[in-house]
């Protein structure tokens, strides 16, 4: 997928390991188009992961929801 976005924030490579069935169902997800990339799914899981914990807090930063 072309990178034709511009984004606010700089990106950073991680690794990570997953257990392989995880993996595969996060596959299965990009195939049936509902992310476009493993790595997209990612941040959006990551991102509701902090919204919830936050949320849980009763304060929600704004900086990493955009």
């Amino acid at each position: 997928m072309p990178r034709s976005k511009a984004r606010k924030d700089p990106m950073v490579l991680i690794t990570f390991h997953i257990p392989e069935n995880m993996l595969k169902e996060l596959d299965k997800l990009v195939e049936e188009g509902r992310y476009p990339s493993r790595s997209e799914a990612i941040r959006v899981a990551i991102r509701d992961l902090l919204v919830k914990e936050r949320f849980r807090d009763y304060t929600i930063p704004r900086p990493f929801l955009a």
